[in-house]
């Protein structure tokens, strides 16, 4: 298993952070991985929430589908995604800090099959994707605020 964990400060209320990275059909605007996403089940966020979506990484498309394993309004969520071979736990947390949130993500993933071959290659392409989403998302949310 390999694990990627990132973290940004962006000058934003946690609320707003949470708000904007928590909607679905947002994640393509900020994730530089995922092409197309969306919430599949009713209703609002909650355990239990369902997902799915495209990624496009190392220049393949892979589908995925996503369940919430974990909600905390403004504090953190979890997402088990699965793609193929690839299991990943998504987890994401806001901590506030006079008049900014830190943002943090962290995936722990499992890759099989043939990817398992490429391994090192997906996680070092996922790891600088990571950093380039949290990059997006900092510019996108202070040009708001």
């Amino acid at each position: 298993m390999a694990r990627i964990e990132e973290s940004v400060e962006i000058k934003c209320p946690v609320e707003k952070v949470f708000a904007y990275t928590a909607d679905a059909k947002g994640w393509p605007k900020w994730q530089s991985i995922i092409v197309e996403a969306e919430q599949t089940s009713q209703g609002p966020w909650s355990v239990g929430t369902t997902f799915k979506g495209i990624t496009r990484l190392m220049g393949l498309s892979l589908k995925w589908t996503a369940t919430a394993t974990e909600y905390e309004p403004d504090k953190r969520w979890t997402k088990s995604i699965v793609s193929g071979s690839i299991s990943i736990e998504e987890k994401v947390t806001y901590v506030p800090i006079e008049g900014c949130t830190e943002f943090s993500i962290a995936y722990d993933m499992k890759v099989g099959g043939v990817f398992k071959l490429f391994s090192p290659m997906v996680v070092s392409s996922m790891r600088k994707e990571t950093k380039k989403s949290l990059s997006n998302l900092k510019s996108i949310l202070e040009a708001q605020a």
